[in-house]
């Protein structure tokens, strides 16, 4: 081989060695943003979680439980019954709604984790093209 010839590979091989470190410091910066964006999903699951565990515990529940107690002993009128009856229910559907929400967080959460570091994420509804085997 002639120096000029081995001059060249040196020469495409530091480019190669360059453009490697580029890409290795880019997918350092995208693993930094995924990892923090988890982290925030993380805090923001963690806050719907907690505010609904006090929702459904404090007020919430105990409310309508102590409603039904007040209807079946008398204390109330059918149509106040009813109408605390639908606020409640109300109030219910709405914690199942942000529960809801919560669990497609933490599959979303659980599907980050499970991928391999540095790769790409896929669009929504997209799956990952199959290798054929040969």
């Amino acid at each position: 081989m002639s120096e000029l010839g081995i001059e060249k590979v040196v020469v495409e091989l530091n480019g190669f060695r360059q453009r490697t470190a580029m890409i290795k410091e880019e997918m350092s910066k995208v693993s930094r943003a995924l990892n923090e964006r988890a982290q925030q999903l993380n805090d923001l699951v963690n806050k719907s979680l907690s505010q609904l565990r006090y929702q459904l515990g404090g007020t919430t529940l105990s409310g309508f439980l102590a409603l039904q107690g007040r209807y079946q002993s008398g204390e109330m009128t059918d149509q106040d019954y009813n109408a605390q009856k639908d606020y409640y229910k109300g109030e219910m559907a709405n914690m199942i709604r942000k529960l809801d929400e919560s669990k497609k967080l933490m599959m979303i959460m659980a599907q980050l984790d499970s991928r391999p570091p540095g790769a790409a994420p896929m669009p929504p509804g997209q799956q990952r093209p199959q290798q054929s085997q040969q």
